[in-house]
């Protein structure tokens, strides 16, 4: 399925009219159902910017990054861009602010398009509220190398393809996940487990980004 500016304006439209999104297929088991809350009083609030752009090559993308493997949280694992909310910071304005400093250009907004539905991320105990933009295309990244490993722009056409969406069960299928155990030393040692995942060229991107990515898909892929 192809994503045109129609299906672009569908998303604005859907994250504005009031019924309920879509529940994301993707369970992370590990999390024991704890992605759907209750929500902890001592837990970060937090944004992250889902991004499309419309790249001559592959038509719509949303940016990705990867986390360097020496973070202590989320090392190594395929992210939006994003983080906690300032005191005084609208969603939106934590959202674009992370985005410039994670990939060190301004996120050039064209259309403000609504939110997704939040998640709590119970490993980092972040509340993450996803923020969708139409942008114009950045070029060149710039990222902030402590922050970014490297950018991703992934197709938003692949979200609707069948070996993505889970439309012939590969949703179900869960990959296996290979993390770092980090300490001041480095890494000491490794965890290896199955989770959802979506693959994209090399990359295996699960856990809150393929929760709210596969949300997004399911907008796109809503009949009418």
């Amino acid at each position: 399925m192809s994503v045109s500016h129609i299906a672009v304006d569908r998303i604005c439209s859907r994250l504005s009219d009031g019924k309920p999104l879509p529940r994301s297929r993707f369970v992370p088991e590990l999390s024991y159902g704890r992605h759907r809350g209750p929500v902890g009083l001592s837990s970060r609030i937090a944004a992250v910017a889902v991004t499309l752009y419309r790249c001559p090559r592959d038509g719509w993308v949303i940016p990705l990054t990867r986390r360097p493997q020496n973070l202590q949280h989320h090392g190594g694992q395929v992210c939006l861009p994003g983080g906690r909310v300032e005191p005084g910071e609208s969603m939106s304005e934590a959202a674009f602010r992370e985005f410039r400093e994670e990939l060190g250009v301004n996120a050039n907004v064209l259309q403000r398009c609504g939110e997704l539905s939040p998640l709590y991320v119970y490993a980092s105990n972040n509340f993450v509220h996803p923020v969708v933009a139409v942008i114009d295309r950045p070029d060149p990244w710039k990222p902030d190398p402590v922050e970014v490993d490297q950018v991703i722009a992934l197709p938003v056409a692949d979200l609707t393809e069948s070996r993505f969406a889970g439309l012939t069960g590969a949703v179900s299928q869960n990959q296996w996940v290979k993390r770092g155990v980090m300490t001041d030393a480095g890494e000491v040692d490794q965890l290896r487990f199955s989770a959802p995942a979506f693959a994209y060229q090399g990359h295996l991107i699960w856990g809150a980004t393929a929760l709210i990515l596969d949300q997004l898909a399911q907008i796109l892929l809503e009949e009418g």
